[in-house]
């Protein structure tokens, strides 16, 4: 019975969210369709988040504190809203964004007690907790030291398994998923103490969390947050990545000894549009600006928006010759191009080519110097740093 309460628990409180992002004004950028549950209305992008969430007024300072140090978080616990309890926490996703999580504690809040009530009853608890387990977004699985002894439907067909007999005669070491070093799924359950708790599967991301049921056995629940993390990574108005992923791709490629090209773009006087058209075409013309600059690179090149008009464009498989044409051809493309309402604009270009000593901060700094002299030198042109 006390088994079946704390699997209950650790379940049961690991289940839905929805996400709501924001930015350092705390505007809403961007949310999850199912935000409304709890609001009664889908937040739009501008409205300010203390509108949804007052339980925010007050601690503004200490939540935007959360902008400048990573592992930063600020968590509301069992907040009642249109009929559901919730759970939530803001915390940084980079030094201009973070992300509001809203984590449903209704089932646990509710249902934890009239569960209860069946005390005697184990066969009805039984299926009653085997079809809680079933009917989770998330996978489950339950392990001994050394191997997993239940898995819910979702983790079953995530891995092609039919059934629990199948699971037990495939060895499914799921713990050197997490690290290859680890030994057991005790070594798993002490690693998750110690952690992110993030794990990637193939292209799948999921946040990893472990209970202890008793001595000898310990819950694990995967939650997938592919689609999110995605979204986190790309810029909401243009549609291409963000800085910080294009950062951390090249920081891999560094390590893998690989070499490749950082080129820094800016628009050419872009304040003038702005100053003259409004922010409205101002956001036009960097839409246009992405779809020409995109026709005219290949399937293997990054392009991240920085901020403002800055853009940055990670070339690999390429000599310094080879980048440098392609980029005075994309220089002239835009050059040529009209635009809407403001018909001509013009780009400078910073590139700098990858030496064996180089982190991303140093190739940066070499393009950024490199497009400082491109401005300098009359704009509409293309530096490349040695």
């Amino acid at each position: 019975m006390r088994t079946i309460q704390i699997v209950l628990n650790s379940i049961l409180s690991k289940n839905i969210f929805e996400y709501i992002l924001v930015d350092t004004d705390l505007k809403v950028i961007e949310s999850s369709s199912g935000v409304s549950r709890y609001f009664g209305e889908q937040p739009n992008n501008g409205d300010d988040i203390l509108d949804f969430i007052p339980e925010f007024v007050g601690n503004e300072d200490e939540i935007k504190k959360i902008f400048l140090k990573r592992y930063c978080l600020f968590t509301l616990e069992t907040v009642y809203r249109n009929e559901y309890y919730i759970n939530i926490s803001i915390e940084y996703c980079d030094s201009n964004t973070a992300i509001v999580l809203l984590h449903n504690v209704t089932a646990i809040t509710i249902n934890q007690q009239s569960l209860l009530q069946y005390s005697n009853e184990s066969t009805l608890l039984y299926n009653t907790l085997t079809k809680v387990i079933n009917n989770q977004n998330s996978m489950v699985f339950v392990a001994n030291s050394e191997k997993i002894e239940f898995a819910n439907k979702q983790f079953l067909d995530y891995f092609h398994l039919t059934d629990l007999e199948s699971l037990k005669h495939n060895d499914i070491q799921f713990y050197r998923l997490y690290e290859n070093r680890l030994k057991d799924y005790k070594d798993l359950y002490d690693a998750l103490n110690h952690s992110e708790n993030y794990i990637k599967i193939d292209d799948d991301s999921f946040i990893i969390q472990a209970s202890k049921i008793e001595k000898t056995h310990m819950l694990f629940t995967l939650t997938n947050i592919t689609d999110i993390s995605s979204k986190l990574n790309m810029d909401p108005l243009t549609g291409i990545y963000r800085k910080n992923y294009l950062n951390d791709l090249g920081q891999k490629i560094l390590q893998n000894k690989e070499k490749f090209a950082l080129v820094v773009l800016d628009l050419d006087d872009f304040k003038k549009v702005n100053d003259t058209y409004g922010h409205q075409v101002g956001d036009s013309v960097l839409k246009e600006f992405v779809n020409l600059v995109k026709k005219q690179i290949r399937k293997e090149d990054i392009f991240a928006r920085w901020g403002g008009e800055e853009f940055l464009l990670l070339m690999r498989n390429a000599t310094s010759q080879e980048v440098q044409h392609r980029i005075d051809s994309i220089r002239e493309q835009i050059d040529e191009y009209i635009f809407d309402v403001v018909e001509h604009i013009t780009c400078s270009f910073g590139i700098a080519c990858s030496q064996e000593d180089d982190d991303m901060d140093s190739l940066l700094y070499r393009a950024d110097k490199a497009l400082y002299e491109a401005k300098a030198s009359g704009k509409n042109k293309v530096i490349i740093k040695s």
